[in-house]
């Protein structure tokens, strides 16, 4: 039962712990983890967008040659960072799983198209690499300087039952600026199954990981509006950065509604122009983006990053060309960043709207310089990845020990069976150990409870039946029996008959359980001490009832060996008694004005041992001191033993 009891499947009492150091700490580590990783916030996982990012096409067997991927920047250019994030093909799903990234690959980087020469930034060819989760991977190389990048898949993903790769999005970091976005991608092999695959979306800022927020920090308003006027058919919004500077990109953040419907990408125009210009009326403006024939494809959730080329420029401007749909009257943006020298420079920047009369009150045009989205407050991109870097290494962590901690359970579980079982059998053990020696006591009790009671009728009664022989023998030989005679016999008989009472009393004859304890010492002395004066100083008469006989017998066995011991040993003429309550003790004094002896030097034949063994068997204490005055024996048990 009890083995049942402990290998029951999902059985992980902590009390298992005491039986497993590792598992103590497994599940101690595992607490730790799963605390931080609930602190990192809940990101906001899912597709928003139709554009998943490239897939090589499906295949029966795995391709004879290593397919790849390979991106070209335009230029040779420094980066310290290159990201792989997994694609998802659920769209915002409650759990969301990688769908089909590489098992095997490598990654590298050159200044030549054919990567005669290359320079390794990542290599996984060895071992499978099990990615569990769509946290990105990424990979820190400081200071590259490299045109192109290639990612060699050495061995492809299996996907019902066929062969096949998938990624959502490269990215390429520059300390805080993504350059590889709009980059021109090659990849022979690819499915090319618009809109969901298709080898520009690996570079087109389009991923399942949402944008780069924290949600611990929400704003009031989900984002700022512009609209349609009679006189106005292009609503805009403008930021003044307060001074002129070189722009490298202007980031727009959509609307992710949140008061009402759930819509990512709520009302981002569908046709727009970014102006960038010097003067504050937009006169010498420079058009950095502008599609007035093409809608541009609702980005959801994502940031849609426009590069500015280095221009210098004081004032940033969004013009909406076309709205979202043909009902709707207005645009919307949640955040405008601008970043000059790899910097934000936005962050508090004055905004200027052309209004937005369909909203009563107008929401505050610092919405869109706050530094939060729709959903919270924006964080660099460098700081977001680590972020999901140490999500991952949780992630991680919080699976391996999961799977750890089952086996170290199953392995306390036995160590606790085993230990409790050799428990079990250690207590019985000792239980048959303490039965064995108490019956062996019980034993040596009677045997000497015997031995006594021999000894007792050897002596006494023996001896008292010896004499009325040899008087009646002597009395016969001489043919008459004098008057002294027959007192004698008169006086023997009386003796004996009281050593009778004595022996029918400690073997617990019921017609002499009724005589009191003092009654039988009193008897005793005078039967034993004839020849002593013996005077008894105090005399208990009033012992509680509850006191059991057994400890009576005892108190009096060890009274009747210790006036033996005087009437053998001591030599003595007096002998004063007392017994009396002490408290809640039962106290016995017997003192003689005999020789005295050694205690130290006192051999067996003197009963001290037996005295002891009495005293302990009561529970009690016995002391002795002697001298050559006399000797005082006393003994004291509680009177509820």
């Amino acid at each position: 039962m009890l083995s049942l009891l402990l290998l029951a499947p999902g059985a992980e009492a902590a009390w298992l712990d005491a039986f497993s150091g590792d598992l103590k700490e497994a599940r101690a580590e595992l607490l730790r983890a799963e605390k931080a990783l609930e602190s990192l916030g809940q990101p906001m996982i899912g597709n928003t967008v139709p554009e998943f990012g490239i897939q090589h096409r499906m295949m029966e067997e795995p391709p004879p040659e290593s397919p790849f991927v390979q991106v070209d920047l335009g230029e040779i250019r420094r980066f310290d960072t290159v990201v792989l994030i997994p694609a998802v093909v659920d769209f915002q799903g409650v759990t969301q799983s990688p769908y089909a990234f590489p098992v095997r690959f490598r990654l590298d980087a050159s200044d030549d198209a054919q990567f005669s020469t290359f320079t390794p930034l990542l290599v996984r060819t060895e071992v499978d690499h099990v990615q569990s989760s769509v946290a990105p991977v990424v990979a820190h190389v400081p200071e590259t300087r490299a045109r192109y990048l290639r990612l060699t898949v050495t061995k492809l993903a299996q996907v019902e039952g066929r062969w096949t790769f998938a990624l959502a999005e490269m990215m390429v970091m520059a300390g805080k600026l993504n350059i590889v976005l709009g980059a021109k991608v090659q990849h022979q092999g690819g499915t090319g199954l618009p809109p969901r695959w298709m080898n520009h979306h690996l570079t087109d800022g389009r991923t399942p990981l949402g944008p780069p927020i924290d949600r611990s920090s929400v704003p009031a308003f989900d984002a700022l509006f512009a609209s349609l006027q009679s006189d106005l058919p292009h609503p805009w919004m403008s930021v003044d950065l307060g001074r002129e500077m070189p722009l490298d990109e202007v980031r727009l953040h959509p609307l992710h509604a949140r008061q009402g419907a759930d819509v990512p990408g709520f009302s981002f125009p569908s046709r727009f122009r970014v102006e960038l210009a010097k003067n504050s009326d937009f006169s010498d403006a420079v058009a950095v983006f502008e599609n007035p024939e093409i809608d541009f494809p609702n980005p959801g959730n994502n940031v849609v990053t426009i590069p500015a080329g280095g221009r210098t420029a004081r004032h940033v401007r969004v013009v909406m060309l076309a709205p979202q749909r043909p009902t709707l009257t207005s645009f919307a943006v949640s955040e405008l960043e601008l970043f000059a020298g790899g910097e934000k420079v936005s962050r508090g920047a004055k905004v200027t709207t052309s209004g937005d009369p369909a909203r009563d009150p107008p929401r505050p045009l610092e919405l869109l310089t706050d530094d939060h989205t729709s959903y919270g407050r924006l964080m660099d991109l460098p700081l977001w990845l680590e972020q999901w870097e140490e999500r991952r290494r949780l992630e991680e962590q919080v699976a391996g020990l999961a799977a750890k901690i089952p086996m170290l359970t199953t392995m306390a579980q036995t160590r606790a069976v085993w230990t409790l079982g050799l428990a079990v059998i250690s207590v019985i053990g000792a239980a048959a150990l303490l039965f064995w020696r108490s019956h062996r006591r019980a034993v040596r009790a009677q045997e000497q409870f015997r031995a006594q009671l021999a000894r007792d009728m050897h002596d006494e009664i023996g001896s008292n039946l010896a004499g009325i022989a040899v008087i009646s023998e002597t009395s016969s030989l001489q043919g008459d029996a004098t008057a002294e005679d027959w007192q004698e016999i008169n006086r023997i008989a009386h003796e004996t008959t009281d050593a009778m009472r004595e022996v029918l009393w400690l073997v617990g004859a019921r017609q002499e359980s009724g005589i009191d304890l003092m009654e039988h010492l009193q008897r005793v002395a005078k039967r034993l001490l004839p020849n002593h004066g013996v005077t008894w100083k105090a005399t208990a008469n009033d012992l509680p009832a509850a006191w059991p006989v057994e400890s009576r017998r005892h108190v009096f066995l060890f009274f009747k060996e210790a006036l033996t011991n005087i009437l053998r040993h001591a030599k003595a003429t007096h002998v004063e008694l007392s017994a009396q309550i002490m408290a809640s003790d039962f106290e016995l004094v017997i003192r003689d004005n005999g020789r005295g002896f050694d205690p130290a030097a006192a051999y067996s034949g003197m009963g001290l041992n037996s005295l002891r063994e009495r005293a302990k068997q009561l529970g009690g204490t016995f002391t002795l001191s002697s001298s050559n005055q006399g000797t005082t024996l006393t003994l004291r048990v509680p009177l509820a033993s």
